[in-house]
């Protein structure tokens, strides 16, 4: 799944990694505002609880482990 984030400043929520390991979604910020990661409560994306996606047109896919999200 992509989600293309078009403007604004606010926070994409994950769903839970828990039971969809190997699930992946791509988050764009192809606006010009900061778009913030956030994983289900508890849950992390590299070891942390956010991230930040602050430039335009930059991405991150994410993939489901099971418990958490990895960066790919």
């Amino acid at each position: 799944e992509t989600i293309n984030c078009t403007g604004n400043t606010f926070t994409v929520n994950l769903p839970t990694a828990v039971g969809i390991q190997g699930t992946t979604y791509t988050i764009v910020n192809s606006g010009t505002g900061t778009i913030t990661l956030k994983g289900s409560v508890g849950q992390t994306m590299n070891g942390s609880l956010t991230i930040d996606l602050s430039t335009q047109y930059i991405s991150r896919t994410v993939q489901s482990d099971g418990a958490n999200w990895i960066i790919i």
